[in-house]
């Protein structure tokens, strides 16, 4: 098998906006645990370019990175949903299109969604996005219960869980409450994360299970929702506490506080979940479907079906919004 060509795609602009130095770093093969903001926050960078430099890193003797405005017929050519249009020149090549949280991606040769549930198509398959880099996790290694922390976007956190009455309960009770919207990635006086929303309309069904990865990656356990991407991946009990009010969030927290059995159980069970959702384990995970595709030939279809395709596609795109 030829050696495996992997080409990331984006409008012209958002690169020379955002990836300037991106062949500087392919070159380098950055450790992708280190990089910048702009390769993670926004899904444009995370899907495309943040899973093109974490390949070259830990596979860059077998495979081959480049970028661009344009597809390229003798590559593999990796986009998000947003730049899956007409100007990248998507049938010159084989697509790989991450949908990302949006509408259903029609007319890609292989579409990834970031929760399993959505993966019900002939060319879906599930890939986790990436954790968040940079994480420093939790120092105690005991079951101690002594702060809980949100991290998130300030405009999903409900008001009720950041109220002065939720923080003196647990304050009451010995327990700090951290809210943090600008600092994802300091996991290492906190003991329990909580995750919840105050959007619950369809458009959850899209979402990754990010914060529940997160946590693990953190060395932390998680009570939230039981939204669809966490439901999705959840193998047992020990994944994550329910909860969906405050008075429920409050006697989980307590119960995790008085049963350090439980919450050694839950630790332990986030230890063994990383075994497929670590950096490492994404990153493999990307390989294999790249290896698959290439093994395929699928890169070496006719143009023409790969024009009649996309046509199709965004012909019925408007139709698609709703999902």
């Amino acid at each position: 098998m030829s050696k495996l060509k992997l080409h990331a795609v984006s409008r012209a602009d958002f690169i020379a906006k955002n990836y300037a130095d991106f062949q500087t770093l392919l070159d380098n093969r950055v450790n992708p645990d280190t990089i910048p903001e702009r390769f993670y926050c926004g899904g444009r960078g995370g899907w495309t370019f943040q899973t093109t430099l974490a390949l070259k890193h830990y596979y860059g003797d077998d495979i081959e990175c480049s970028f661009g405005s344009e597809c390229r017929p003798d590559a593999i050519n990796l986009m998000h949903n947003d730049d899956f249009g007409s100007r990248v020149k998507p049938w010159r090549g084989v697509t790989v299109v991450a949908r990302a949280d949006r509408p259903p991606v029609i007319g890609a040769d292989v579409v990834v969604d970031q929760n399993p549930e959505a993966d019900n198509r002939s060319n879906g398959v599930f890939v986790p996005y990436w954790p968040q880099p940079g994480v420093k996790p939790r120092v105690r290694t005991d079951e101690t219960v002594k702060t809980v922390a949100f991290f998130g976007r300030v405009d999903s956190f409900p008001e009720a869980f950041q109220s002065d009455e939720f923080r003196q309960r647990l304050a009451e009770q010995g327990i700090d409450l951290r809210i943090s919207f600008d600092n994802w990635t300091n996991y290492q006086d906190v003991d329990v994360c909580i995750s919840f929303r105050k959007s619950h309309d369809h458009k959850l069904a899209r979402k990754p299970a990010s914060k529940l990865i997160n946590n693990w990656l953190g060395k932390t356990v998680m009570i939230c929702d039981d939204e669809p991407s966490y439901r999705a991946i959840r193998e047992s009990e020990f994944d994550y506490l329910i909860a969906k009010t405050p008075d429920e969030a409050f006697d989980a927290i307590m119960r995790l506080k008085n049963s350090p059995e439980l919450y050694r159980q839950m630790r332990e069970q986030g230890d063994k979940r990383l075994q497929v959702y670590s950096r490492e384990a994404v990153a493999a995970r990307w390989l294999s479907l790249f290896e698959d595709i290439w093994r395929k030939g699928l890169h070496k279809r006719p143009t023409l079906v790969r024009a009649l395709r996309f046509g199709f596609g965004k012909a019925i795109r408007p139709l698609t919004k709703k999902f």
